[in-house]
């Protein structure tokens, strides 16, 4: 069995080689989640995002409930 080779990680916006452990791109300045342990939609990312939907279903289930 051979090990897999090892890749640079590289910046999703310019194409820069960045370091797995940097925080943002050197070229660009992109910030970069996945390196600070993170992830892109963290647990509070899709909470935010799950309760703005449902606010958003609720003001418009009131519209249409108030049209009638």
């Amino acid at each position: 069995m051979t090990a897999a080779p090892q890749t640079t990680p590289h910046c999703a916006v310019c194409g820069t080689p960045v370091s797995s452990d940097a925080a943002r791109c050197p070229s660009c300045g992109l910030s970069r989640p996945g390196a600070r342990g993170g992830t892109v939609l963290g647990r509070h990312g899709l909470w935010l995002i799950a309760s703005v939907l449902r606010a958003v279903y609720v003001v418009v289930l009131l519209i249409v409930v108030a049209a009638r």
